[in-house]
């Protein structure tokens, strides 16, 4: 879907009118909103990927936690440092 075809959905208007309203630019606060989501399923993958990899291994739940945590971390971490 081309950027240009999302003003004619009647969703987009209703976006850009909420938008607008909290004065926050609805291409921006798009944009925040996939990324976040993008970032969320690749943390549900990782956890998923760390609980089948901990079940086969000797590691505990709990130390499987703490490594996404790290991961999530320094990730934030290399996100607010560019």
């Amino acid at each position: 879907m081309k950027k240009d075809s999302l003003s004619t959905l009647p969703l987009w208007d209703q976006f850009r009118k909420a938008a607008q309203e909290r004065r926050r630019n609805p291409e921006r606060l798009l944009t925040d909103y996939m990324r976040e989501r993008l970032e969320i399923w690749e943390d549900q993958r990782l956890d998923e990927e760390i609980r089948r990899d901990a079940q086969l291994s000797s590691y505990r739940e709990e130390d499987g936690v703490a490594i996404v945590r790290q991961h999530r971390r320094e990730k934030r971490e290399r996100r607010a440092a560019s």
